[in-house]
């Protein structure tokens, strides 16, 4: 087998609270090669943004990876300098962040921001940077690319902003594309556009691309595989269409049937009851446990492990019940 290009092995991840330490991220692995399309879902404050920030060494200051190893093409970052992780990096991967207009600089033009790579990270002249981000914006579809290189973010669209963010997360040339939430803040029409603009960009190039959100029908749209998150760890994984068309998690379950369908008429939506778990306690039993519908005494006894379920993996001592959840479903309260 070959060597994945980028490799999360048992990662966990604390973040110092004024409540404690906060255990964010807890025994996540996988693998990403150029080509991929993963999506990790999960509510908000399950740990798929950090888990992002903590392979690209981006963790805030009061974050810290407190074990487990992440391989860039096969070589434990842990053990290299500070410059020659980030060359590494900034070699394989490029990251997008949920809001443009926070991620860009405001007193420098957008076409410079995106020039700034290709001229000091990858040796061009001044011209050749140039020449170079006039071609990223062509290549993310924003047309008249010559007389938009000299404007300033907040003189362009929400759309346009994202599609600038993109431009320089190619810039560097990477093989895997993160992408924080970066729809959230457009609205629909614009939200197409940039799901349609990714795809191209993976069909053309072959770029991977990692998309964490908690919108389920855009990891639909834009993924072949998916990571389900909840309390810091996964709890389900497997391929879209086959976690969509059978879930073997509550979570996961759960997730889908709250999500509306717009071609079902419900006279209340359902939702989950309850909050996620405290991450400074330590977490005891299956910490879905107290929202699940299908939660039984031996679910608050231990924390299922992560197995497979035929083609998927699970966390859930029931996954092999799945098949009944429909109609046990109603305990829940949710509808």
């Amino acid at each position: 087998m070959s060597t994945p290009l980028i490799s999360v092995q048992d990662l966990n991840v604390e973040i110092k609270t004024n409540r404690g330490l906060l255990k964010a991220v807890r025994g996540v692995s996988f693998d990403i090669d150029a080509g991929d399309s993963i999506g990790i879902v999960g509510e908000s404050g399950s740990g798929k943004s950090i888990t992002l920030k903590a392979i690209l060494g981006l963790l805030p200051n009061n974050a810290r990876v407190s074990s487990g190893k992440i391989f860039i093409d096969g070589k434990d970052i842990s053990s290299l300098d500070k410059r020659a992780r980030r060359g590494l990096l900034c070699d394989t991967a490029g990251m997008i962040f949920q809001d443009a207009i926070a991620a860009l600089n405001p007193v420098i033009s957008v076409g410079d921001q995106i020039a700034e790579v290709p001229r000091f990270r990858l040796g061009q002249s001044k011209s050749e940077a140039r020449q170079s981000a006039l071609s990223l914006m062509e290549q993310v579809g924003i047309s008249d690319a010559e007389s938009r290189f000299s404007l300033y973010p907040h003189q362009l669209s929400g759309g346009l902003r994202q599609r600038i963010a993109i431009a320089i997360a190619l810039s560097g040339k990477p093989k895997i594309l993160f992408c924080d939430e970066p729809t959230t803040a457009l609205d629909v029409t614009i939200q197409a556009q940039v799901l349609r603009l990714l795809l191209e960009l993976r069909k053309n190039s072959g770029l991977g691309i990692v998309f964490v959100t908690h919108d389920l029908a855009v990891t639909n749209e834009i993924c072949d595989s998916i990571k389900v998150m909840y309390a810091g760890r996964f709890v389900e994984a497997g391929g879209v269409r086959a976690t969509f068309n059978s879930p073997t998690h509550p979570y996961t379950y759960s997730l889908l049937k709250a999500a509306p369908d717009p071609d079902e008429a419900v006279h209340r939506l359902f939702f989950i009851t309850g909050e996620a778990p405290n991450l400074t306690a330590p977490v005891i039993g299956c910490p879905f446990a107290p929202r699940c519908f299908a939660v039984e005494a031996d679910c608050l006894g231990a924390e299922p492990p992560l197995l497979k379920i035929g083609q998927s993996s699970s966390a859930c001592f029931k996954s092999e019940n799945h098949n009944t959840w429909a109609a046990s479903d109603s305990k829940s309260g949710g509808k």
